[in-house]
């Protein structure tokens, strides 16, 4: 389930990495990537296919962001990958879009260091790729 703001497929940000273990289970992956800012910290990625959930690289190592490209993953009102543009303007509350028609974003929140946003990226008017996270800068 997707929950603009809130949630994707049970994950919160902010969450633990027990308790994305306890909603998703045991991750297929889990490796550390440099985040490129300042100095090299490393972050932790646990990959369940579809869905990639990405966990800061604090001492608490809570989820910062979560990535799907699963097609079973939807909105209350049945958005998620493979919806258009229109839907996803019907769908989902407050939500901007913005790009060329190729490649567009539609984002709910605003796009400012430290704020929540919920963002459908789209590709020839389909969504591709929905993601919940912190704005880094």
């Amino acid at each position: 389930m997707i929950v603009p703001q809130a949630e994707v497929a049970g994950v919160h940000l902010l969450m633990s990495e027990t308790g994305v273990r306890h909603v998703l289970g045991r991750p297929k992956s889990m490796r550390s990537v440099k985040d490129g800012l300042g100095p090299t910290r490393p972050i932790r990625v646990m990959d369940y296919g579809k869905t990639k959930v990405y966990l800061s690289a604090t001492a608490d190592g809570t989820v910062f962001d979560v990535t799907t490209t699963d097609r079973r993953q939807k909105t209350k009102s049945g958005v998620g990958v493979g919806s258009s543009e229109r839907a996803v303007k019907r769908g989902v509350a407050h939500v901007t879009c913005t790009g060329p028609r190729t490649l567009r974003s539609c984002t709910v929140g605003r796009l400012l260091a430290g704020q929540r946003v919920t963002t459908f990226r789209l590709s020839h008017d389909r969504v591709r790729q929905i993601t919940l996270g912190f704005v880094i800068d």
